[in-house]
């Protein structure tokens, strides 16, 4: 049997080597994946939304009977597509977008909006006088279609830029000619986080629900 002595200048760089790959476990373990948060705009309802504590039983029945029979079926509302993502994005320039770190939609940004918008316009008219896709009926006034063409948290700014514009669309077989309408908002992001630019969207959303209603509501 042959024993194979090692060389000096092996011997010289094994603790070099050692080194290396000690490094390199550390730099891996140092960049493990960050805890990831899941972010949703604010649901709460208008504080004039709150229910009386009892209600005549016509009034009941009233408001059972229009939740039976909707006026207006909402849509998806439409957003841009760079914000057609689970990733929270802002402008950092006029040109330029960036991302919140670690933070992600807990759902689509679209149907987060459309959720909020929903329950803005039901507290805002008659009860159930409106419906989010899938409606059990066919809503005698149409559909209701929100496009925000632009909806940007200019962050350098603290502001949130929004254009809204809507359309109501006649149900087939009707002679109405479609409705439509247009909204420019700004809002201020109260605070610097991800959180405060949902907070500002929510503002905004539901500023445009209150638009839309005044002109549509029953």
């Amino acid at each position: 049997m042959t024993m194979r002595t090692v060389s000096p200048a092996w011997r010289d760089a094994l603790p070099k080597v050692a080194c290396v790959a000690l490094c390199v476990a550390l730099v891996g373990c140092a960049s493990a994946p960050q805890e990831r948060r899941w972010l949703s705009l604010p649901l709460d309802a208008p504080p004039s939304a709150a229910a009386p504590t009892s209600a005549p039983a016509s009034s009941v029945a009233a408001a059972s009977a229009a939740r039976a029979t909707p006026q207006i079926r909402l849509q998806r509302v439409q957003i841009p597509e760079y914000l057609q993502s689970n990733r929270v994005r802002f402008r950092d320039s006029a040109a330029t977008l960036a991302e919140w770190p670690g933070v992600r939609w807990a759902e689509r940004l679209e149907i987060g909006l459309t959720r909020h918008l929903g329950l803005q316009l039901a507290e805002l008219g008659q009860a159930g006088w409106i419906c989010a896709e899938p409606c059990n009926t066919v809503p005698a006034g149409g559909s209701l279609q929100l496009n925000y063409v632009m909806l940007d948290h200019d962050r350098p700014a603290a502001r949130l830029h929004a254009l809204a514009q809507w359309t109501l669309i006649p149900p087939p077989g009707s002679a109405s000619a479609p409705r439509q309408g247009q909204r420019r908002w700004s809002e201020a992001v109260l605070e610097d986080t991800p959180a405060g630019q949902a907070a500002a969207m929510a503002r905004v959303n539901a500023a445009i629900a209150r638009d839309i209603a005044q002109q549509l509501r029953p």
